[in-house]
């Protein structure tokens, strides 16, 4: 084992908190899931999130305030990726192995529907008005655009290969494709469903989240242990960021300041400050960290361990 991985181990063991540029995380709990848990949402509204559970095919609803899983609901096939409804009633996972897009009615928590996509899907996301699902599929190498009314597919959007993270600028007049094996990324006008740019990329481009104001996309490179800031009216780098190794997930801060990527390899977070486009925290998290998502009153970050079958929840402080 590493120095990196002893010295993480040792702060993970005494729950030290780490500090940095006036920021403090401050692991509060771990709480277990399924089986290498994968992506972790939180529900509109912020009282619960949701873990999708890979091996275990099934996802679980953690209570925020107990920080305990309260129910745990079984689906067709391995669970990857997640989108809700702007209204948050409905769910939708991919299915990986069962090439399929279960639609979930959250409230009475049970899939209502199953839509056939492509080959191995991946990533997911849902129109600002909750009329329109994409879905990435990765071996397929294109998009799937599903009419939420009908779940029937309306168009399918050749892209590059393997396919991976999709997220809607904030008007979602444009979806972005992180094409793994690519090394590019893919711009989809959602009005024609064509891919109008390309974007080359250096290796394993993953996830994709954009900044409050629409203005940048911020892209992790899984074989670069980047991250990339592209500007979104000239589709131009405007910078790279070195964080950990491997990284997957990324998410931004309510208040739009703050990035945080989950680095698989290196068994680590690492924080951005948006405006310096630097990192300012690193803090060490066991067991290969996959899935990430920030609180909405940014005052928590959620993390799966991949093969650790759990979440840390750590304290956002300042």
């Amino acid at each position: 084992m590493s120095f990196i991985r002893v010295f993480s181990f040792l702060l993970l063991l005494f729950n030290v908190s780490l500090s940095a540029h006036g920021l403090t995380l401050d692991r509060v709990a771990k709480i277990p899931v399924g089986a290498l848990p994968k992506a972790v949402l939180i529900v509109p509204g912020g009282k619960e999130a949701v873990v999708s559970n890979f091996e275990s095919k099934s996802f679980s609803i953690i209570d925020l305030e107990s920080l305990t899983v309260v129910e745990t609901v079984p689906l067709p096939s391995e669970a990857v990726e997640m989108a809700f409804s702007p209204d948050g009633n409905r769910l939708y996972i991919t299915n990986w192995g069962g090439g399929t897009l279960s639609v979930v009615d959250y409230p009475a928590r049970k899939v209502i529907h199953l839509v056939t996509v492509g080959d191995k899907p991946k990533g997911v996301a849902v129109s600002p008005d909750g009329k329109l699902v994409y879905v990435s599929n990765w071996a397929s190498n294109n998009v799937m655009v599903i009419n939420t009314g009908d779940f029937k597919i309306i168009a399918t959007v050749e892209v590059g290969a393997v396919p991976r993270g999709i997220t809607l600028v904030p008007e979602g007049h444009e979806l972005y494709v992180a094409n793994f094996r690519g090394k590019n990324v893919s711009v989809i006008d959602t009005g024609s469903n064509r891919v109008t740019h390309t974007i080359p990329t250096t290796d394993n481009p993953r996830h994709i989240v954009f900044s409050k104001d629409g203005k940048k996309a911020f892209i992790t490179h899984w074989g670069a242990g980047e991250v990339w800031v592209i500007n979104t009216a000239t589709y131009a780098l405007i910078n790279k960021i070195k964080v950990g190794e491997h990284p997957k997930t990324i998410d931004l801060s309510s208040d739009g300041k703050r990035l945080f990527v989950a680095n698989y390899k290196s068994d680590s977070i690492s924080v951005i400050n948006v405006d310096e486009n630097r990192v300012i925290l690193t803090y060490p998290v066991l067991k290969n960290p996959s899935g990430l998502a920030v609180s909405p009153d940014g005052k928590r970050v959620y993390v799966t361990g991949w093969y650790s079958n759990d979440v840390t929840v750590l304290n956002i402080l300042e």
